[in-house]
């Protein structure tokens, strides 16, 4: 994986987890005011998460498109994860053009 997203990828990816279930804690609460701040978290993490996934993507070496797996949740990181790495053509490529 490529040094350049990989602490973006795991920012994004864990970032989005962290905020989605803050978010679905204060969705449960009894409260109107804090359900919808949790809703707003919700959605934010959600795309927090999909940015990872999309930084993921990247690192491997693939298209921005094949980030919008993360879009499947979890399931999309899983097969992100399964993808085959070919960082070490892009390495190789910006090697060869210095």
């Amino acid at each position: 994986m490529l040094k350049d997203y990989k602490n973006q990828a795991l920012a994004g990816i864990w970032g989005g987890i962290f905020f989605s279930g803050l978010g679905y804690l204060l969705t449960s609460t009894s409260s109107v005011l804090y359900v919808n701040f949790g809703y707003l978290i919700l959605t934010g993490g959600y795309v927090l998460f999909v940015l990872g996934c999309f930084m993921y993507s990247r690192g491997k070496g693939y298209s921005w498109i094949v980030g919008m797996l993360g879009f499947l949740g979890p399931l999309g990181l899983l097969l992100l994860y399964c993808l085959k790495d070919h960082s070490k053509r892009i390495l190789a490529k910006r090697t060869k053009e210095a």
